[in-house]
């Protein structure tokens, strides 16, 4: 059997199999750089429409890297498509800064068939100026047929109703005719994922974080339609619950005086049931009340919670004063290999 790299205060250590206390530190040191270091909508978040769990973002595994000390390199293969498509597929290879030490690896594709690079939002260009996205239909009461408006850049040019010169542009979707133009966005984009999939793999952060749904949040060719309103999974959880699947007053008592004599601040603790979508503890489940007063007598879990981070720090002093300072020689290295 293949040997595990155990990390000790953001390092790698010996070989060995895991214990119990390693994988819980693992754990709780991704959890307390979660709310210390990081910013939720900006390394990492909830997509509408998924189960809740939590994507991580292009930065918020490049500060798990900072905090572990891993160093990327990246391998690329780029394979030709037909009508001048690309596809390039990228291998994220992670070490160690100070010992050099495989940790581990990732794979990421990209290809511009994917639809939000093969096809753009067809437009109608003005034939006199070239405007792209100017002509608009003109009102019965002033003639009808086309206008380039200049409201929106045009020429003020008219058109007949049936001007071949209009009617015949495609509009819509569109196969998008400047494909080359997206070669490095894919190539990013393929990298990106590479680097997410060894960053979970390596710190095993996979039942925290998920991956590639980031994509859809994304900037893309073709406008999208508005997202719906998220649903407020917890409220419904919350109304839906009847008075036998909800903790008792016993329950709660039970749970404060568990979570004080733990050392929970009320910060913290409200923090503790934010977690689980509650607001208060009259909305706990029974379900839930098992873990959620296993972890109000968890001291390692009170510290995370219970830390409020100092916004007046850079997000390295927060790593610093968490971790330790790291070694200056390493932290100059880039652990990037320089893409095309």
């Amino acid at each position: 059997m293949a040997d595990i790299q155990r990390y000790e205060n953001g390092t790698v250590a010996s070989s060995g199999p895991l214990t119990a206390e390693d994988v819980q530190a693992q754990i709780a040191r991704i959890q307390e750089v979660m709310h210390s270091v990081m910013r939720e909508g900006e390394h990492y978040g909830s997509i509408p429409g998924t189960s809740g769990k939590m994507t991580l973002f292009k930065s918020g595994a490049e500060k798990l890297s900072l905090v572990f000390r891993l160093a990327a390199e990246y391998r690329v293969r780029e394979r030709d498509l037909d009508d001048g498509h690309r596809e390039y597929r990228v291998t994220c290879r992670l070490t160690h800064r100070t010992t050099g030490e495989f940790v581990g690896s990732g794979v990421g594709v990209c290809s511009t068939m994917e639809s939000r690079y093969r096809y753009r939002r067809g437009t109608r260009a003005c034939p006199e100026c070239g405007s792209d996205g100017t002509i608009i239909k003109g009102k019965a009461e002033y003639g009808g047929g086309w206008i380039c408006f200049v409201k929106k850049g045009g020429c003020g040019a008219k058109f007949a109703e049936n001007d071949p010169a209009i009617t015949d542009q495609l509009v819509g979707r569109v196969e998008n005719p400047d494909i080359a133009d997206l070669y490095n966005t894919v190539l990013k984009m393929a990298k990106k994922r590479a680097h997410v999939d060894a960053i979970l793999t390596a710190t095993a952060a996979s039942d925290i974080f998920t991956q590639d749904l980031e994509d859809f949040t994304e900037p893309v060719n073709e406008p999208r339609q508005p997202e719906p309103e998220p649903k407020q999974e917890p409220k419904a959880r919350r109304s839906s619950a009847t008075a036998g699947e909800l903790i008792t007053r016993q329950q709660i008592e039970s749970l404060r005086k568990a979570a004080k004599r733990c050392g929970y601040t009320d910060y913290g603790l409200q923090r503790l049931l934010g977690k689980f979508g509650f607001e208060e503890f009259e909305e706990i489940t029974r379900e839930m009340y098992p873990t959620i007063i296993h972890m109000a007598q968890d001291p390692l879990e009170r510290d995370v919670y219970n830390h409020e981070p100092d916004t007046s720090l850079s997000v390295e002093e927060r790593i610093e004063m968490l971790f330790g300072p790291d070694d200056q020689a390493t932290r100059s290295r880039s652990g990037e290999l320089d893409l095309p």
